[in-house]
């Protein structure tokens, strides 16, 4: 496998870099694709480089499309036309091309499709993406996906959008260009190996929010506000013009299918609604996410050592436009030169990015999905290793990272705060099992949820308590009362881990058994009497307890049922006491 890579000048340039390439080629048929990428909306200067590659070499693949910026020999090129060819060497090294409308509507029945069309041809060992719909959910059209064959490789990106006038756009030269389409490059053949990985580097920023309202793509709210506040109120970034822009390097973070996901927004609706490319679930936690310069070029020598060892004979690489925009033009190199030390490496800047890990299909921002080709066995003998800068950049590395982590450090430290004073609100201090309010209202609470479903309570009672403050003093009777609330601990643990056990008033405590009736309740009960009769205390010894255990009835209410449960244990302390009675 070789690879010609050039960013277009002109046509006399163009033609004797193809002139080059037919040298390369020589007489035997060896297979070509070119990849085209462009900042630029003249479409007549990019009709005609497609026209002369395909007049020179009318057997080869031609593919390409609009992007925010592309590299050559691992460096951004800083020109709007670039493009590469890589020849396929090896006679059974086979290439080809789908294209596909693609659509909100559509998007599961085109990845089906693509799955049908894959199975057809079991010589298919990776499968390019290149996509030009950045405004819909691609969530149905990546899991349509995973379905592909587990050793089947995915990568590609979604094409950037040159300007507000012009959408971004896809091309070949077996369809033409266009605005909403998929067009898939096939590779296999049993001497063509590819390897992928990413590149990231973004850390999580802050606390955790989480999605109260999503509609797939459409992210309405976090924590119950308009989802446009978060960026508004925490970075002062402002829903005008420039809002995509803004956030581009601080996209949400969360993990699911398998992976870390970043997703930055597309556009803010008037009402703080985010567009993203993909759906984020109802529930998940989420939070901002940063750039931190060494944790990208410590994910950048991950990602070179393992292409490294690969041995590949080209890489290509679908950067985020969130990256090119956090590095800036003039530095974004130092996280792509790296790679062509190891092999020619080109690519582009794209919206979003495909990548299959672990079996599955993922869209993503903000990283950088990097491809490792070679044709025939590893040749280790001719392993090059990734060559860095000796320093990243200037002073403002330092002040970010210690900026992020002095917020993180805060944030966790309040969220520890927050912690502590809920906990404190709703818990009895002496033997943090919740205080009486709490178990009232979870009482409650089970009863507006499920009124119908079984339930049963248990009141507890420590007999003749009063003697043992009054004999031994209240720091004996605390140890009693803690003793007991640890043994009720010890019973919910072994018997009713979704058990609610609360203090209920000095000696009193009351205990919910969700889904238990009065059979189980009653052993409950008698685990924890018994266990407590068995406890021997520094100066008073033993002690017992009197309970009342009662089961949900129909009719029941929150207060009928609590009044019930206190009469079974006033049954209990005027019959005896130590034991437990059912009512």
């Amino acid at each position: 496998m070789k690879q010609v890579l050039f960013a277009y000048e002109n046509s006399r340039q163009l033609n004797a870099k193809l002139g080059e390439i037919g040298r390369l080629r020589g007489d035997l048929p060896l297979k070509l694709l070119f990849q085209i990428y462009t900042e630029q909306n003249n479409f007549n200067q990019l009709t005609e480089v497609c026209n002369t590659v395909v007049s020179v070499f009318p057997d080869a693949l031609c593919i390409g499309s609009s992007c925010n910026g592309s590299f050559v020999g691992g460096a951004f090129s800083g020109k709007s036309v670039t493009v590469s060819c890589t020849i396929f060497e090896q006679p059974s090294s086979r290439i080809g091309i789908l294209q596909y409308p693609l659509d909100q509507d559509q998007a599961r029945a085109r990845a089906d499709d693509l799955v049908r069309e894959v199975e057809k041809r079991p010589w298919i060992t990776a499968v390019q993406l290149l996509a030009a719909s950045p405004a819909m959910s691609y969530t149905d059209f990546c899991k349509g996906l995973s379905a592909l064959r587990r050793e089947v490789q995915v990568f590609g990106g979604v094409a950037g959008r040159i300007n507000d006038e012009i959408p971004s756009y896809v091309f070949s030269n077996r369809h033409g260009f266009s605005e909403s389409a998929v067009i898939c490059i096939l590779y296999g053949g049993e001497n063509l190996h590819v390897e992928t990985t990413s590149v990231s580097g973004w850390k999580p920023l802050g606390r955790n929010f989480t999605v109260t309202k999503a509609n797939k793509n459409i992210l309405w709210e976090l924590d119950n506000q308009p989802a446009f506040e978060t960026y508004s109120k925490y970075l002062n970034i402002q829903n005008d013009y420039y809002f995509s822009q803004n956030t581009l390097e601080f996209p949400l973070f969360y993990y699911g299918s398998g992976d870390n996901i970043f997703r930055c927004p597309i556009a803010c609706s008037e009402e703080g609604a985010l567009m993203l490319a993909a759906d984020i679930p109802m529930g998940t936690f989420v939070r901002i996410s940063y750039g931190d310069p060494q944790s990208i070029m410590d994910s950048v020598r991950i990602g070179a050592g393992r292409l490294s060892k690969f041995c590949p004979d080209a890489i290509f690489l679908y950067a985020s436009v969130a990256r090119k925009s956090f590095w800036g033009e003039k530095d974004v190199n130092k996280e792509t030169l790296p790679f062509n030390t190891i092999a020619s490496t080109s690519g582009a800047v794209t919206a979003c990015e495909f990548l299959r890990t672990n079996g599955i299909v993922n869209l993503h921002n903000s990283v950088m999905a990097l491809v490792a080709m070679r044709e025939g066995p590893a040749d280790f003998s001719k392993q090059k290793v990734a060559v860095f800068a000796d320093s990243l950049s200037d002073g403002k590395v330092s002040v970010i990272s210690r900026l992020a982590n002095f917020t993180n450090v805060s944030s966790a430290e309040l969220m520890e705060m927050y912690n502590k004073m809920t906990k404190n609100s709703i818990t009895d201090g002496l033997t943090d099992l919740y205080n009486r309010a709490e178990i009232q209202r979870r009482i409650e609470e089970r009863f507006a949820e499920f009124p119908a479903e079984k339930m049963s309570l248990v009141m507890i009672d420590i007999d003749n308590f009063k003697s043992v403050n009054d004999t031994f003093g209240h720091k004996e009777g605390d140890n009693v009362i803690m003793g007991l609330s640890k043994q009720i601990q010890m019973a919910s643990f072994e018997n009713a881990p979704d058990a609610d056990a609360g203090r209920w008033g000095g000696e009193e405590f009351m205990i919910m058994l969700p889904d238990m009736g009065a059979k189980e309740a009653v052993a409950f009960a008698e685990a924890v009497r018994t266990g407590f009769s068995k406890l021997e205390f520094e100066l008073v010894g033993k002690k017992t307890i009197s309970l009342g255990v009662t089961e949900l009835r129909k009719g029941d209410t929150s207060d009928s049922i609590c009044v019930r449960v206190d009469d079974a244990l006033y049954k209990a302390k005027k019959t005896g006491k130590n034991k437990v009675v059912v009512l």
